[in-house]
């Protein structure tokens, strides 16, 4: 697998921003909570919930050298990675959190292609498009 891209990292960062605050550690949990539940609503159709699972257990798996501490609270689900984050630095939270879904980011794009993966993503944050190019322009 090749390694996460830095722009698969600020699409990570970018969708935990979307969701809501990531200034303390617990707004961090809930939000990083959210994004892994909309992830697999909107990806377990294509792939099956299984699937989706067996990815973000991958997706853990890969940046344990970085984060060990996520190895144990993905195959929970995302109420373990909420408050696995939440026993997290603020800042080893965000981080921990961007790697995550930026690992999984690219594991899915190797998975499925670029083209469904966006579509995907699309389809879970509508908006995101419009958000990454009001802040392109400012």
């Amino acid at each position: 697998m090749k390694r996460r891209s830095q722009a698969q990292v600020e699409w990570a960062n970018r969708l935990l921003a979307h969701e809501g605050a990531v200034s303390s550690a617990d707004e961090c949990a809930t939000t990083a909570g959210r994004v892994y539940d909309k992830l697999n609503a909107h990806l377990a159709p294509l792939l099956g919930s299984a699937g989706v699972q067996a990815l973000l257990v991958r997706s853990a798996q890969l940046t344990r050298t970085e984060f060990p501490f996520l190895t144990a609270a993905i195959p929970e689900g995302s109420t373990k990675l909420r408050e696995c984050l939440s026993a997290q630095d603020p800042a080893v939270a965000r981080e921990s959190a961007a790697a995550l879904f930026a690992t999984f980011f690219t594991l899915i794009t190797n998975f499925i292609g670029e083209r469904l993966t966006t579509q995907a993503l699309r389809g879970a944050w509508p908006t995101i498009e419009e958000m990454a190019s009001r802040e392109t322009d400012q």
